[in-house]
Order: structure tokens, then sequence, then C-alpha cells
């Protein structure tokens, strides 16, 4: 019999990518691994949903995930359970909860339910552990931007800057073996009244609930990382693309071990072989873009007449991306006849993905992909996507700004010659690099996140931006296509919580 694994308590959960990581976590073929996450909270509808699927399929060992599961994600049925599989169901389900911090109820319900989950433990003898981020606008840099510009806004009023206060309630009554923290760059210099905010919030989580209450140590996670003792606030920011991600996503992750606890471990040694977008994208079936001004028919028809014009338009500036969009027409004309993808596609994508991160995100049971549509433009749009994406190719980086974009591909905005603020307006994610940080900006619209093949003139999909995110392909996000996007632009990658909770697994077990 495997040992009873130990309860992670998943609150600001979003789409579960921290907990995937640590639920997935050594898991195997097996039912469990030495993590099961006991209680998920978020506050939003659909986020909340996807987290009650995924808990459905994490209640199974990956060869006995019943086929109702696949049928679901295949669109085939309503739900993803079956008679036999309803009690199951209904206890996956009763680990997710749709709670607000802050609310005084939800507040409670929180407090009760992680008190039954610590009490649990006690009698077990059994460590648990607490994990989850805040919500990240008021520490975000771009937030902060944001927030500066909105009439009447004082930081010191708003609620977002104090979510973290969740945590020392959490600590100081309940105390776990241990907690992760995950928060934006951004954390370590946003200040109210002249303090920083960081400063605070690293003297809070070790002494939780004052002189009464429990003792953390928060350690550096990195074996780049100074660790002599003395606080150097950059020692807790992890670089994702030097971590075997293939994005470059910049976080503050802060670990706190119950005093007493702490052993000797094995810091995460960073590499420099991230994967690319190619390598994680390519694989999947090739898409097109769709309008919202005019009717496609035929792809071959479209997209010629969509690069020849960027090619005439761009001959003024850019003699070379000119004759590259030139080529790209001719073969365009003799080209697949794409269509814009579907919730699902029949058919195994082909070739693997890199060796570390296949078999954690391919499943040997998906005949086909989910969620993987395009979304719809204006053609104005695709043209400077198309544009975008050859000029790409040919110079290594995507046009920066007005300078670099033909005058007729330059959009309606009264700020757009404005170089600080949209220099990356239209970026595209380079095949042969990382993907720049995925975002929850990817809802609104595709401008940043633009598919690095000028052919499909497109933005990326759900399934395109979970791959590179590091979520399992079997990862279904529920709700609609713009909460998806969301979903997947605010989650923590599953990867990084793999290495987060072989960190907490050496301290714990």
């Amino acid at each position: 019999m495997s040992p009873t694994p130990i309860p992670v308590v998943d609150i600001f959960a979003g789409a579960g990518g921290l907990g995937e990581g640590f639920d997935a976590f050594a898991r195997g073929q097996e039912a469990s691994g030495p993590f099961h996450v006991a209680m998920s909270a978020e506050m939003d509808r659909h986020a909340v949903n996807t987290l009650r699927t995924r808990a459905f399929y994490r209640s199974f060992a990956a060869r006995e995930v019943p086929k109702s599961y696949y049928e679901y994600l295949a669109g085939q049925r309503a739900e993803p359970w079956t008679s036999e599989t309803e009690q199951i169901w209904r206890q996956a389900t009763g680990r997710v909860w749709q709670l607000t911090l802050g609310d005084p109820n939800d507040d409670r319900i929180l407090d009760e339910r992680i008190g039954k989950i610590a009490s649990g433990a006690r009698k077990k003898d059994l460590p648990w552990v607490l994990i989850g981020g805040p919500p990240c606008q008021a520490f975000s840099l771009v937030g902060r931007a944001r927030n500066r510009g909105i009439a009447g806004y004082v930081p010191e009023e708003d609620d977002r800057h104090y979510l973290y206060e969740h945590y020392l309630h959490i600590l100081s009554r309940h105390r776990p073996a241990a907690f992760v923290l995950e928060n934006v760059k951004g954390m370590l210099s946003s200040q109210i009244d002249g303090s920083n905010i960081f400063e605070e919030i690293f003297d809070s989580l070790q002494h939780p609930g004052g002189r009464k209450g429990p003792r953390y140590r928060i350690v550096p996670i990195l074996q780049s990382s100074q660790h002599s003792g003395a606080r150097h606030p950059k020692d807790f920011i992890v670089r994702s693309e030097r971590l075997g991600l293939p994005q470059t996503r910049h976080r503050v992750i802060l670990v706190g071990v119950l005093e007493g606890l702490l052993t000797d471990f094995q810091r995460i040694a960073e590499t420099g072989d991230a994967p690319t977008v190619a390598d994680m994208i390519y694989s999947l079936p090739d898409i097109r873009s769709c309008s919202t001004d005019e009717d496609i028919r035929s792809w071959r028809a479209f997209s010629p007449r969509i690069l020849t014009d960027c090619a005439r338009l761009a001959r003024c500036i850019d003699a070379e991306t000119a004759r590259y969009l030139r080529q790209l027409a001719s073969i365009a004309r003799s080209g697949d006849e794409l269509d814009s993808g579907a919730p699902w596609m029949p058919g195994k994508p082909k070739g693997k993905l890199p060796a570390h991160l296949d078999g954690f995100m391919r499943d040997s049971r998906l005949n086909g992909v989910i969620q993987h549509q395009a979304r719809s433009h204006m053609t104005s749009d695709l043209m400077r996507y198309a544009y975008a994406a050859a000029f790409a190719h040919v110079h290594g980086h995507s046009p920066r700004g007005a300078a670099e974009f033909p005058q007729e591909l330059h959009p309606n905005h009264k700020s757009w010659k404005r170089s600080d603020r949209f220099v990356d307006r239209f970026k595209v994610q380079r095949a042969g690099a990382p993907s720049s940080t995925i975002t929850s900006h990817l809802a609104k619209d595709g401008h940043y996140f633009i598919h690095p093949d000028p052919l499909q003139v497109r933005s990326l999909t759900v399934r395109e931006a979970a791959r590179l995110q590091t979520f399992p392909d079997n990862y279904f996000f529920e709700g609609p296509p713009g909460s998806q996007r969301k979903q997947v632009g605010n989650a923590v990658p599953p990867w990084l919580g793999h290495q987060i909770a072989k960190v907490i697994k050496q301290i714990l077990i």
C-alpha cells in the first residue's frame, strides 16, 4: 500500500496550474502520488468548473480514467461521469469551492474547511501544505501603470494589495507544515505609504499571528540564490525559461517551512535549455483565422490576397519582408485549404514534445486535440498579423511600433505612436525562442500572441497557449472561449508547480 498522500490546500486556485503540479507529481500510473489537493478555492465560476472537471480526472489512475471523460472532451457527452462514477464525481467536486476571499461568509466557510483538513492531517500524523497566488493586478507593473490612470485611485484603498493577509490568518490558525505563495515580480517594488510591500509581506509570513503565532523560515528554491541567511529579494525570482519551461515568465516564489521542520534539500538547478514555441505548438494541426468582416470561403483565395497586399504596403519601408511576403503568397495559392479548427479535432498530434515534458503533458488515450480553434479578427488586423509574422521571420523580432509598420497598417489609435506604450502592440511569438509571458490579456485580443507562421495568419488558440503554459493536453478549460483564455493566462504553469512540489517533498518526506 502506498503512503497516505500529503493534503494540499490551494487558495486563489484559478484554473489549477499550481495544484496540478503537486497532484501530478511522481504519480505515474498510480492513483495518487505523494500529494493530494484536498481543497481548491476560487471565485471565478468558470475556473471553478474547470477545477471540478480536473478533480474528477485526478480521482483515477491514468490507465483507469473512464471512457466517459474522453467522450466529454470530444463533445460526445454532456458530462464526464456516468451513473457508475457519479459518486466519485460528487466526491471530487466536493473538494472544489467557489469562494470570494474577503467575503465574511466565504471566509468562514474556508476557515472551517481548512480546519477539518488540518485536523484530519494531525490525526494521521501527516503534514499539510498551503499553496496559491493572490490576484496580482495591484502588484504588477502593468496593473500599477493602469491604476495610475484611474481618477481617484488610492493604492492604500486597493484591497488587492492585502489579499495575502488570508495567508497570514490560515498560517497563524491552522499551521501548515509548508506554504507556497506565488506572485508577479512587481511585488518586489510595489509600495504603500512609502513602505515596500514585499518587506512587509516577507516579515509577516515569517511571523504570522505575532509573538504567539508559529514561526516560518522562507527559503529560496534555486541553486543560483545566495541563501546565506541575508535577505536578497531577487533570490526569490524564478525565471521559467531557465527551468525548462517554454516561456519567459518571471515570478516571485516564496516557500515557507514551519520552524523545526526544515532540513537540507536539493535546490532547483537552472538550465539554459528552454523549449521553443515551435517545440511546443508546431505538432498541433495547422488552422487559419476567421474574419469578422469578410466571408472566407476559400483560404487559398483569401490568404494570398492578404499576403500580397501586405507585400505591396511593406515595400516602401522593408524590401526584405516584402519579398518574403510575395514568396508566401505564391506558396499559399497552392497550399492547404485550412479551416479554423474546432473544440475537438480528431487525430493525434504529430511528433513529440521535449523529452522532459512529453510524458507530463501527452496522453496516449486522447485521440484528438481539444480547444484548438482560431478566434475571429477584422481583416485589417489579419493583415497586421501577416506582416508582423513575416517581419519576425526575416528580422528575428516583432516590428517595434509605428516606425517598423507600414503607414497603411497603423491602427486608428491616438497613442499608437507613443513608443513607450505600443512597442509590442502587435507581438509575434517567435518559433525559435520561448514565448513571452502568457497573460490574461489573451482573453481581450490576440495582438500580443500572434502565431509565428504567417501562412496561418492568426493568434494563438487556447490549446497552444495551454501548451506554452505546460498544461497537459487532456486538461479541459470550462466556460466560453474568452474565459478559457483568461484562465490559461492567469495560471501558474503546472511544470513549475511540479518542480516546486519536488522541493516540498524533499523537506517534508
